[in-house]
């Protein structure tokens, strides 16, 4: 089938993204996600949305 391969690699990419969504939220830190895909941390961050990974601070966010 044309295209098959194209589909199988989107939707590998998505379950990387989710499976790495759910590390970061168990509290895995980019580094140990990294290391095991044998990345940098920057490389892993750079796979989302800026602020995707930004840290709760106590003041709601604001930063001053």
């Amino acid at each position: 089938m044309i295209g098959s391969d194209a589909e199988t690699s989107k939707e590998l990419v998505a379950i990387k993204k989710l499976l790495i969504l759910g590390l970061v939220n168990s509290g895995v830190k980019l580094a140990e996600i990294g290391a095991a895909l044998d990345l940098d941390r920057t490389s892993v961050s750079r796979m989302f949305p800026k602020g995707t990974f930004a840290r709760k601070t106590s003041d709601g966010g604001k930063r001053g």
